[in-house]
């Protein structure tokens, strides 16, 4: 969510942020962590984890809110990118992140990327966890 900076020369890209910066995003985040549980306790569990879902659906909510009312991240407005959206909705749930990231590619009228981005995070993210407490049981 915040700028990225290419190097001259690389294809990659890569975030450069001010030590300013990586405060917003700390605090931002402890808050959003914080508000995670508390929003996702008040809800009772079920068949499915309604909290979890709650969450994740309301800070993918923020997340396209806070970007329409921000804008694309620039100089002027690089600090409340950091503490609302890298920062608060990234504590709250790193969904909203990945929202954000689909909703992108589906403005770039590119679905195949989209499509392909969807299946791969939740599919390679579903087998890591399945991994890891495979070998966490061992």
């Amino acid at each position: 969510m915040l700028r990225r900076s290419r190097r001259r020369g690389r294809g990659d890209s890569v975030v450069r942020l001010t030590a300013v910066q990586l405060l917003l995003v700390g605090t931002g985040g402890a808050v959003g962590a914080v508000l995670r549980v508390i929003v996702s306790g008040l809800v009772p569990a079920g068949r499915l984890p309604w909290g979890t879902l709650l969450v994740n659906v309301a800070g993918s909510a923020l997340m396209g809110w806070l970007m329409a009312r921000l804008g694309e991240p620039d100089a002027g407005n690089a600090r409340w990118h950091a503490l609302l959206t890298v920062g608060l909705c990234g504590g709250f749930t790193t969904f909203s992140a990945f929202s954000w990231q689909l909703w992108e590619q589906a403005r770039s009228a590119r679905p195949e990327l989209l499509l392909g981005h969807a299946l791969l995070a939740v599919c390679s993210c579903f087998i890591a966890t399945w991994l890891g407490w495979r070998l966490g049981r061992t």
